[in-house]
């Protein structure tokens, strides 16, 4: 029995599909329809991203290895956005020398939702959205409707008060 499960890490595993593609030096472990954020990748949001080095591929029953990628794999995802990390400060500093250095650095990351996995004449799509919540957007907050507008009281003008 293993004395560390699984949850323990916060690994999920599962019997779904997945895949284990490679981007950015990193290792990724992907099924369709999951959100991934990876190294800076050029192309704006909207547009779609198709991966090559596919490590491994699982369909829940079989398991398809490469050495190193599986030729005939590939992943395709939409890019959902162009973020920054946070702020990461360099300091360099040598003792009794006056020599210190701060340098600050924000890494790019692409946000990607993952669309499709294939390998060879198999294709796993990912789950269709909601078509008021793809138009509306995931992440976006809820509009507030005219009612609720009418109902806040109105912003200050900052003149003196009587």
């Amino acid at each position: 029995m293993n004395p560390y499960p699984l949850w323990t890490f916060g690994l999920q595993m599962s019997a779904d599909v997945y895949a284990v593609i490679r981007t950015g030096g990193k290792q990724h472990r992907i099924s369709p329809g999951q959100r991934l954020r990876v190294e800076r990748l050029p192309g704006e949001v909207g547009d779609s991203v198709t991966f090559d080095d596919v490590l491994m591929v699982s369909d829940g029953a079989e398991v398809s290895v490469g050495s190193p990628v599986l030729d005939a794999a590939s992943v395709t995802a939409e890019v959902v956005g162009q973020t920054r990390g946070r702020k990461i400060n360099v300091f360099k500093y040598k003792a009794k020398t006056r020599y210190r250095r701060l340098r600050g650095h924000r890494q790019l990351h692409t946000d990607l939702r993952i669309s499709q996995i294939s390998l060879g004449e198999q294709t796993w799509d990912a789950p269709q959205r909601d078509a008021a919540v793809a138009e509306a957007g995931a992440d976006d907050e809820p509009q507030a409707s005219e009612e609720q507008l009418a109902e806040e009281p109105a912003a200050d003008d900052g003149g003196e008060k009587e």
